[in-house]
């Protein structure tokens, strides 16, 4: 049996005080970047045309009703009318085909396994209604789904992640 002394244990909980403070500092390693500003044509705009640059009318659907909802902004029904334009457009990036194969060493049978490589993304463009110049740009990739009411659900969250993202920035630059 190993008996420690009174000076021995104070020493080790020091020790272990020490790393259990340092323990934060060791794991906050990432960067905080702050956000960039947006430009002032999109922060003082009053009135906004959405725009269905194609893809999905679901998202389209979600987006125009999260931006209707949130009231920061006019909706007119033109882009003669309007300060900004929002095009939104859904669209999947297909990336090829993964093959891979197993082969089974009892009976030697070798199996081959493929499967598409797809990347489902939600892109906002904004552009100045008079210029007709692209102001910014946010690109969400969109979950992968294997039921369609999964794929319909993160198509959702896609949009609603647009227009919470993009609030949060809006909102970090007009006091």
């Amino acid at each position: 049996m190993i008996s420690l002394t009174a000076s021995t244990k104070r020493l080790s909980s020091i020790f272990t005080m020490l790393f259990l403070l340092c323990l934060p500092a060791i794991g906050s390693k990432k960067k905080v970047v702050p956000p960039a500003p947006l430009p002032a044509a999109i922060s003082d705009a009053k009135k906004v045309f959405v725009t269905n640059a194609g893809g999905n009318q679901l998202a389209f659907d979600e987006f125009y009703a999260q931006i209707k909802q949130w009231g920061r902004y006019q909706l007119v029904g033109s882009p003669r009318e309007a300060d900004i334009i929002f095009e939104l457009r859904y669209f999947v990036e297909d990336k090829g085909t993964h093959v891979s194969s197993a082969t089974n060493t009892y009976t030697g049978q070798t199996q081959v396994f493929s499967h598409e490589i797809v990347d489902p993304q939600l892109a906002l463009n904004i552009y100045s209604a008079g210029t007709k110049d692209l102001l910014w740009s946010v690109t969400d990739h969109r979950r992968l789904a294997r039921l369609e009411k999964n794929r319909e659900k993160e198509t959702v969250n896609s949009a609603d992640r647009l227009v919470e993202d993009f609030r949060a920035r809006i909102e970090i630059a007009t006091p």
